[in-house]
C-alpha cells in the first residue's frame, strides 16, 4: 500500500528541470563551509594570547608605513627619497627593536604574517624598500637562521584560519582588546630576558630531577 502511494506521488511530482523552466518559487540556499578544528578552544585562546602581544605591533607598523608612503609621494628627487627612507628605517628600528627581540619564535612568525595582512607588503618587501638590497639580503639570511621567513604571506584560509576568526571577534567587539603598543626599552628587555633565563633554569632543574627519579624507578627491583 505504501509503495503504491509513493509511485502515485512521484508520477504527479514535476521534475526538477520543469520547476526551473517554469520559474517556480523553489528557493536555493547556499550552505557555508563548516570546518571542524580539533581543540578549537585551545587554539583560539592560544592565538588570542599571541595576538595581544603582536597585533598592536603590526597595527603600529601599518600606521608608520602609511605615514612614510604619504611623505614619499610628495618627494620627487631620488636623493631626498633615499635620505628619507634611511631616516624611516632608523625610526622603524627604534620603535620595534626590543619589542621584536622579546618575542618567542612563534610570536615572531605570526607578527611577520600580520604585517603582511595589515600593509599588503611582506617584511621582506619593506626591508628592501626602506633599507636597500644589501642590508635586506643580510637581514633575510639572519632571519632564516632563526626559522623566520620574512617573505611569508598571511593565509586566512590555511595557517591563519583560527587567527582570522579571533581578529574578526576583536573587530566586532566580542573580545576585549587593547591596541596600544607599549614600546619596550632596553632596561625592560634585559629584565625580561633575566626572568626568562631564570625560569628556563628552574624548568631544566625540575626536568633533571624528574628524569633522575624515573631512572631510579627503572633500576629498582620490582617487588612481587
Amino acid at each position: 500500500m505504501h509503495r503504491i502511494f509513493l509511485l502515485v506521488f512521484l508520477s504527479i511530482l514535476p521534475s526538477a528541470g520543469t520547476l526551473l523552466a517554469q520559474g517556480s518559487d523553489t528557493s536555493y540556499q547556499e550552505i557555508a563551509e563548516v570546518r571542524i578544528i580539533k581543540d578549537f578552544d585551545f587554539q583560539y585562546q592560544r592565538q588570542l594570547s599571541r595576538l595581544r602581544r603582536v597585533y598592536p605591533l603590526a597595527m603600529h607598523a601599518k600606521m608608520m608605513l602609511d605615514d612614510y608612503e604619504n611623505d614619499l609621494s610628495g618627494i620627487s628627487k631620488k636623493r631626498k627619497q633615499k635620505k628619507y627612507t634611511k631616516k624611516a628605517s632608523k625610526a622603524l628600528k627604534n620603535d620595534f627593536h626590543f619589542d621584536i627581540k622579546d618575542l618567542y619564535q612563534s610570536e615572531g612568525k605570526l607578527l611577520i604574517r600580520l604585517i603582511h595582512r595589515e600593509t599588503d607588503m611582506t617584511v621582506s618587501d619593506i626591508l628592501k624598500k626602506y633599507r636597500g638590497g644589501v642590508q635586506h639580503s643580510f637581514q633575510n639570511g639572519v632571519a632564516k637562521l632563526w626559522g623566520h621567513n620574512l617573505a611569508a604571506n598571511y593565509d586566512p584560509d590555511g595557517l591563519d584560519y583560527v587567527t582570522e576568526i579571533v581578529i574578526a571577534d576583536i573587530a566586532s567587539g566580542v573580545v576585549d582588546f587593547d591596541f596600544k603598543m607599549n614600546q619596550m626599552d632596553r632596561e625592560t628587555y634585559r629584565k625580561n630576558m633575566k626572568d626568562y633565563r631564570s625560569s628556563r633554569k628552574k624548568s631544566r632543574k625540575v626536568l633533571r630531577k624528574y628524569r633522575k627519579r624515573k631512572r631510579k624507578q627503572k633500576r629498582s627491583p620490582r617487588k612481587g
